[in-house]
């Protein structure tokens, strides 16, 4: 476990409200497992001279896809915006 941590920006209603409950547990898995990349690639504080924010990333898994910033100062991954394609069978098509 990372002391790093992952939090909605704006809120969990912007960012993943509406989605299904199996999906905002693949969600919040994935932010997660972001938080604990992001331990392992900043170590220690960022020099005075750097933000300490990453630019926007995204990463997709299946038919989820993230896009979210890294603040290496706050230790904390900051989940920006979340879109999920249904299957065909998913959305009555």
């Amino acid at each position: 476990m990372s002391e790093w941590d992952w939090e909605y920006l704006p809120d969990a209603e912007h960012v993943v409200g509406g989605l299904d409950a199996g999906i905002l547990i693949q969600v919040e898995q994935l932010a997660r497992r972001l938080a604990d990349a992001a331990a392992v690639r900043y170590l220690g504080d960022p020099p005075i001279e750097e933000s300490g924010v990453s630019r926007l990333l995204d990463h997709a898994e299946g038919r989820l896809i993230v896009w979210y910033q890294e603040h290496w100062r706050f230790r904390t991954v900051f989940m920006l915006r979340v879109q999920y394609w249904p299957a065909a069978s998913e959305d009555g098509s």
